[in-house]
């Protein structure tokens, strides 16, 4: 049960639209509509953005328009948003394509205005947008509460959740980019008696390599649920088992 004052948060990243899991995302969806969250984080890389990259593409995954592909996210944003009180959406590292390709390209110049997700995403919706690049050299982030943030990802390595709490100096963060459902929680050396902890989000994306190597064995479909008290926050990651999932309360949603 929740405390009276707690305000529910759900986070979920790594959609990488066209190549969504779409029963996984079904899931996370209907989680979002029973549970009614004050807050919805998407954590970025909602878009693939993969006609913007200088890669190969995914490595057998069909190629589809950008234009289809927004549509897509939007629709789905619509859907979240009818479900809570505030949308954040902070821009990945896919997402900045785009500006990549902007910044190298006349076409892109040219384009820019009309093609870019910050543009497209937040057209005709109230929600809060985190670019990922930064011009002051600082960590591109949103911040929750006064203790805990969300970020798309400052760490890709093996260790990357655990690498969060060191970046994040005494607060607890949630963080996307691996694709992996990872937890750390440490006592935190600033504030004595308390604890910060890290939470991977997962993915709600296929579960296939990217640029056709690798073997993602680690990634997992899952997404985040908090509960934001007056002096403290409880976090869990809850996994995507086929066509179900199970909160924290034990209810069972399934597609």
């Amino acid at each position: 049960m929740m405390k009276p004052r707690s305000k529910t948060l759900l986070a979920f990243g790594d959609v990488h639209v066209p190549h969504h899991h779409q029963v996984a995302l079904e899931v996370m969806c209907k989680a979002a509509e029973r549970i009614q969250p004050d807050v919805i984080v998407c954590l970025g890389d909602l878009l693939d953005c993969g006609q913007f990259s200088a890669h190969p593409p995914t490595f057998g995954m069909p190629e589809t328009e950008y234009i289809d592909d927004l549509n897509t996210a939007c629709a789905l944003l619509d859907r979240l948003q009818a479900t809570c009180r505030r949308l954040v959406l902070l821009e990945g590292n896919h997402e900045y394509r785009l500006d990549r390709w902007a910044a190298a390209t006349a076409e892109g110049r040219g384009a820019y205005s009309m093609l870019a997700p910050r543009v497209q995403l937040t057209r005709g919706r109230k929600c809060i947008y985190i670019p990922y690049g930064s011009a002051n050299g600082r960590y591109p982030h949103y911040r929750i509460n006064s203790r805990l943030v969300a970020v798309h990802g400052w760490s890709y390595s093996r260790h990357a959740t655990k690498n969060h709490l060191i970046m994040s100096q005494g607060k607890s963060v949630i963080h996307a980019h691996t694709h992996r459902a990872d937890a750390s929680i440490v006592q935190n050396i600033w504030s004595q008696g308390r604890i910060v902890e890290a939470r991977s989000a997962g993915c709600l994306c296929r579960l296939v390599p990217l640029y056709g190597t690798g073997r993602p064995v680690e990634w997992v479909h899952a997404f985040i649920l908090g509960y934001l008290g007056r002096r403290s926050d409880t976090l869990y990651t809850v996994p995507i088992l086929g066509r179900r999932c199970i909160l924290p309360d034990g209810t069972e949603v399934t597609t």
